[in-house]
């Protein structure tokens, strides 16, 4: 029976994508690094400190015309102000750039580009950094405020000592 199994069994090559050299001739390797070098130059043109994010770029599938799609992971880890304000309201404008560099780059022949999505470290939570998030949160609503009708309050800007929304 042993020898039966064996033999429907088939001999899978082991892969390893970080190596593998795909039909453009450029490995997944170069891609990821070409993809950072991108990411990296619109952060800091955008103003964000490269000591505020860590940055991962990983595949994240295939597309019909056999592409890999590559996407970027944002990590904020260190709470600075206007990098940090900068990342968080300035993400779509990151994002726009860096698909417009990709656009006229060789990585537009040879990979799809799935966008940056960013996360919040649980280092930030119940530190300065929130109650700062939360000052600038309420300065901009109150800026918002002056010049439209009141909208009603966010929960984001209510202060920290309410514990809870009444029910509804």
């Amino acid at each position: 029976m042993i020898g039966l199994r064996k033999l429907f069994e088939r001999d899978v090559p082991e892969e390893n994508p970080e190596t593998e050299v795909d039909a453009s001739g450029h490995s997944a390797d170069e891609i990821v690094e070409e993809f950072r070098s991108v990411i990296l130059d619109q952060l800091m043109r955008g103003g964000v400190g490269a000591e505020c994010v860590e940055l991962d770029v990983r595949p994240s599938g295939k597309q019909r015309d056999g592409r890999t799609t590559f996407v970027g992971m944002l990590r904020l880890v260190h709470w600075e102000r206007m990098s940090a304000v900068r990342l968080l309201l300035g993400l779509p404008i990151l994002e726009s750039r860096v698909r417009r560099m990709v656009r006229g780059s060789w990585l537009h022949d040879v990979s799809h580009f799935g966008g940056i999505w960013l996360h919040a470290s649980g280092q930030l939570q119940d530190t300065h950094a929130m109650e700062d998030l939360r000052t600038l949160v309420v300065e901009i609503e109150k800026r918002e405020h002056e010049s439209q009708p009141p909208s009603g309050a966010s929960v984001w800007s209510l202060p920290t000592d309410v514990g809870s929304l009444p029910d509804r």
